[in-house]
């Protein structure tokens, strides 16, 4: 009974638990979409501080750039006057690393220094027209800014120590008489804003990346831009994830772990940043960041905890109910089996004697269908016995009475030749009744395995007409649906032979005729067609007569008019049948069914 039971229950829990399945998978991705949702937003509060960030380095730079300076500006000698107030500002404004003056040759007319965090000093002049931002700068134009790449800032082509990451602003300033008289250059500390950007929320990791796809800064490393002070050069090793492939704004989960992107392009933006002309000013920059946001497997999967545990709950109560269910069951359908036990053994006997009779049935059905065709047959034979010899023996009475009587020798010799021909006549007659003797007679047929291929040309070599190749007759073969028979050779030597004698004495005048031999599956039977091309049959006329003795439609062509009845005669003893189609002038096509 347990086996039943066990049997029954997972019957029952099987689809329980694919709807578990389904309910977990749903409420994971649901999960994992409000995840998504908020990793989405903290990404995007990141991406909105650097661009904040990134405009407050670009208004104050804009600043500097919409200063009217001296004519012949030369801030050495005249930061007593004009620069002295800015000084101050400078020095106020913590996050300037450098401030610097740039002539329009690219050498440095004035440099100010940070050192440590509150005071700035005035520093040695250097040539900078090699600098990549130098000659950005040298081509912009007025009312564009340049926004370098994130680096760490050198001296002389060293690395500083310790490392000091920074952004530099570039734009052209102008004098009284608005000619371009040099640049403005402010190096910005990213140490703080980078700090800032990284910082992890809710046990996220943060990494921000150049458009070569290498780690500015990341929440998962100490320092910032591995790859400038050569530790690692690219994201591999860093980021466990090659999903990365180029800047565009996306979300993605990979390997358990959520992804959300979205790229930081300045180039080309405009702002007015609040100038008193209002005319936008043009950002100009090389960088497109990335800032990817990573959610890791093991935040991910304590997110999605309670929602397995509710479920897996849930089973454990549903396990615990089926299998007590079950068993009250199938306790009960023990009890019932008991009683239908006896039933069920009574209607045993009831059905076995009900297939016993049913079997007499069937084989009572087959004997009565035996003998309405045996009925059919020995009427057919009865019809040629009392009508078809009845006439000739009559003729040849009447012929030796008048021998007997006569006594004229030219008159006999008139007799003679009339008596032999009704003598030929019974003949044949007697022949054609042994034929069909033969049919009813044969208690035991000898069935055999037959080619029916290498039948049908065995029998088409008697025939004169398919022998010659130029005759204008052929007999055509399609014997793919099957090619191999159980059947009496002898009487389908017969049935071929009566179909190619009669396709060749009913065929047409000024034809290539033909007869076709093709066989057939159909409702699990073997079907033969057979068709030719002849002069065919008015089967409206005729139909009825088709199979039946001494029968013939075409007074032309010589013939009995017994081919056809000896052929259906023997298939039907086979418990074979034959149906025709036929059109005048077009041919006729006869359908073979034989037995299973």
């Amino acid at each position: 009974m347990w086996k039943k039971v066990f049997k029954m229950f997972i019957g029952l829990y099987v689809p329980l638990f694919v709807l578990t399945l389904f309910l977990y998978y749903s409420q994971k991705a649901k999960q994992i979409e409000n995840i998504t949702e908020r990793q989405i937003r903290a990404n995007t509060m990141k991406k909105v501080s650097f661009e904040e960030k990134c405009h407050s380095f670009l208004r104050n730079t804009n600043y500097w750039a919409s200063l009217k300076y001296p004519k012949n500006f030369d801030p050495l000698e005249e930061h007593s006057s004009f620069l002295r107030s800015y000084l101050e500002l400078i020095e106020y404004i913590t996050i300037y690393d450098q401030f610097r003056f740039i002539d329009l040759e690219g050498k440095e007319i004035f440099r100010a220094e940070r050192v440590g965090n509150d005071s700035i000093v005035i520093s040695a002049l250097q040539n900078k027209n090699h600098h990549p931002y130098v000659k950005a700068g040298l081509q912009l134009k007025r009312n564009q800014i340049y926004l370098s790449q994130i680096s760490l800032n050198r001296e002389n082509g060293v690395i500083e120590k310790p490392y000091k990451p920074v952004i530099r602003t570039v734009a052209p300033i102008f004098d009284n008489e608005q000619n371009q008289i040099g640049l403005v250059v402010i190096n910005f500390k990213m140490k703080n804003v980078l700090d800032q950007m990284k910082s992890t929320v809710e046990d996220k990791n943060v990494y921000l990346l150049d458009e070569d796809y290498r780690v500015i800064s990341s929440s998962t490393i100490t320092e910032d831009l591995p790859y400038e002070s050569g530790n690692e050069n690219s994201i591999d090793g860093i980021l466990n994830t090659e999903a990365i492939t180029h800047i565009r704004d996306s979300t993605f989960v990979e390997n358990g772990h959520i992804w959300s992107q979205q790229s930081i392009n300045l180039n080309g933006a405009t702002f007015t940043f609040g100038s008193i002309s209002n005319l936008p000013t043009e950002i100009v920059t090389p960088s497109n960041w990335l800032l990817a946001l990573e959610i890791p497997r093991t935040i991910v999967k304590s997110e999605l905890q309670p929602v397995f545990k509710s479920l897996l709950t849930f089973n454990i109560i549903s396990i615990i109910s089926l299998l007590t269910l079950c068993y009250i069951f199938q306790k009960k359908k023990v009890q019932k089996e008991l009683f239908y036990k006896e039933l069920e053994s009574k209607n045993i006997l009831l059905n076995r004697s009900k297939d016993l009779l049913e079997e007499n049935n069937v084989m009572v059905n087959e004997m009565n269908n035996s003998l309405e065709i045996r009925n059919k047959q020995l009427s057919d034979f009865n019809y040629l016995i009392s009508h078809n010899l009845r006439s000739p023996v009559t003729s040849m009475s009447v012929i030796v009475e008048m021998i007997q009587k006569e006594k004229n020798p030219e008159v006999l010799h008139q007799l003679l030749p009339k008596l032999d021909k009704v003598a030929k006549s019974i003949t044949n007659l007697t022949e054609d009744i042994n034929d069909y003797l033969s049919i009813l007679d044969t208690k035991e047929i000898i069935i055999i395995d037959i080619d029916l291929q290498e039948l049908i040309l065995e029998v088409k070599n008697k025939f004169t007409e398919t022998l010659l190749d130029n005759s204008g007759f052929e007999v055509l073969l399609n014997l793919e649906a099957w090619d191999h028979i159980s059947y009496s050779k002898f009487y389908l030597q017969s049935i071929v032979h009566n179909f190619i004698s009669n396709a060749i004495k009913y065929k047409r005048d000024n034809v290539d005729s033909h007869i076709q031999f093709e066989s057939a599956i159909e409702n699990k039977q073997k079907v033969l067609y057979v068709r030719d091309n002849g002069i065919g049959l008015n089967l409206e006329r005729h139909g009825d007569n088709v199979f039946k003795l001494y029968k013939r439609f075409h007074r032309n062509i010589s013939g009995k008019g017994m081919g056809l009845f000896l052929v259906k005669s023997q298939l039907e003893a086979l418990n074979a049948t034959i149906t025709i189609d036929s059109k005048v002038g077009q041919g006729t096509t006869f359908k073979l069914i034989f037995e299973k």
